[in-house]
């Protein structure tokens, strides 16, 4: 895949999930919008809320397997890729945007935000939200919003095997 292509066209299909926990096997029905084609399936979208802007993550091939591919642009037609997470070791857990859409951030691994310029795609911040107190971490961020004027990142930080959520705030340059 290069960074200049585009998503591949997309159709909707139901899919069975199975989901294994503590020895059960849980399962779920979900309508996903899946992109079908060499270049992967549609995991998650988010469209900007004040501007003509969109970005998502597909579940894409890539040397070691499947990857996950970060997108962003205009449309859905015309977005590019901005990076591929390495396989297994990265995934992208939420995706936010600034106000005035002049950023994007994908949260990896519900502990960092990495910004992105949607003028140009190119890197523009990271942020560890939570501490990294152990492998795997035991707090994850979720719900992630920027101020209006983009300076600040409120967030849930969350732990990750009960409720009990707590506030949490970063700064943003």
């Amino acid at each position: 895949m290069s960074a200049q292509g585009s998503l591949p066209s997309s159709s909707a299909r139901r899919v069975l999930t199975f989901v294994p926990v503590a020895g059960l096997i849980l399962t779920s029905t979900l309508l996903l919008s899946c992109r079908s084609g060499p270049d992967g399936y549609l995991m998650h979208s988010r469209t900007a809320p004040t501007a003509n802007r969109t970005a998502a993550v597909t579940l894409t091939r890539c040397e070691a397997g499947w990857c996950e591919a970060l997108w962003a642009g205009a449309t859905p037609d015309t977005m590019k890729l901005v990076t591929t997470l390495p396989q297994s070791a990265e995934r992208c857990t939420e995706i936010v945007w600034t106000r005035d859409a002049a950023r994007v951030g994908f949260v990896i691994n519900g502990q960092q935000l990495r910004l992105y310029d949607t003028a140009t795609n190119a890197p523009a911040g990271l942020v560890d939200l939570v501490p990294r107190d152990a492998e795997p971490s035991t707090r994850i961020a979720r719900g992630l919003t920027f101020s209006d004027n983009g300076a600040a990142l409120t967030f849930d930080d969350c732990p990750r095997d009960r409720s009990g959520c707590r506030p949490g705030i970063v700064a943003i340059r």
